[in-house]
């Protein structure tokens, strides 16, 4: 979990980072490390590399395994600390707050930036759903394991993100590290999680815009529903969750769009009694 990575953070020093990044790098050709091979990557003494390597597996960001040979890999925990270690030294983070969201493939934090700005932080992580499922479904899991995965997801994301911002009700793209996303803060609820709206019509009507508004960029969202559109204080709304985003020219964008527009307007049928032509509303985005 990223707050592991949180709470031991600062008692990590820059020689286990060294031994961690090397591990990342291992990665591409082993599953398991082998003590040799990280003698080589790190260049460290074998008793340093010892003392660094008990460290690691005592703070639970590796993993050791000694069946056909002794070796080590880095654990989901190592990673997120990595991440944070680089956002830290760019002077993106500050600290961390409170959890503000758990899903089946990010974890999300708040946090403050050096100049005492709120942001979000993302932690994708692929690996907590069945990898093959996600490799068969994702464009972004065809990569070498969960790390690959996730850092592929959140890269997307940013991308999208940066096209999309400010033009788009998005979250304000601001860096990113490996799995890693940090983002302008998200204030509100889930869409599915609010039980009343004052005025659902409008709330609808601004859902349509911002889809119209990111076509004309040329971008479609590919997931869309009510689960990743946040309901703002405000009343205004942010559409969150953009990894799996297709461009206008992609093959099958014109049926993702259709998918996307309804499962909106099946949920305001359903959750409000507002019904609208699926057609129609495609044909105003279009146009």
């Amino acid at each position: 979990m990223p707050l592991r990575a949180i709470e031991i953070f600062r008692q990590l020093e820059a020689e286990d980072i060294r031994l961690l990044v090397g591990m990342e790098r291992a990665t591409k050709r082993y599953e398991y490390v082998p003590l040799d091979g990280l003698l080589e990557i790190t260049g460290f003494p074998p008793k340093e590399l010892e003392y660094r390597l008990d460290r690691l597996h005592r703070f639970g960001l590796i993993r050791r395994r000694s069946v056909e040979y002794v070796g080590h890999k880095i654990l989901p925990a190592g990673y997120d600390a990595l991440a944070v270690w680089g956002l830290v030294k760019k002077n993106v983070l500050e600290a961390f707050g409170n959890k503000l969201a758990v899903g089946k493939e990010a974890d999300v934090y708040d946090a403050l930036r050096p100049d005492g700005t709120k942001v979000a932080v993302k932690f994708n992580r692929l690996g907590r759903t069945s990898f093959t499922r996600v490799k068969r479904t994702r464009a972004y899991g065809l990569g070498r394991g969960w790390m690959e995965a996730s850092k592929s997801a959140a890269k997307r994301e940013f991308n999208a993100l940066k096209r999309l911002y400010p033009r788009v009700a998005v979250p304000e793209p601001i860096a990113l590290n490996r799995h890693v996303l940090v983002t302008g803060l998200i204030e509100g609820d889930e869409l599915a999680n609010v039980a009343d709206i004052s005025d659902p019509e409008a709330v609808l009507e601004e859902i349509i815009r911002n889809v119209r508004e990111a076509y004309r960029i040329g971008v479609i969202h590919a997931d869309l529903s009510e689960h990743n559109v946040i309901v703002k204080p405000d009343g205004d709304v942010l559409i969150i969750d953009w990894p799996q985003w297709v461009s206008t020219s992609h093959v099958a964008s014109e049926g993702l769009l259709a998918r996307d527009v309804g499962n909106v307007l099946k949920y305001f049928k359903r959750k409000f009694g507002i019904e609208r032509d699926l057609e129609k509303t495609l044909n105003f985005i279009r146009s």
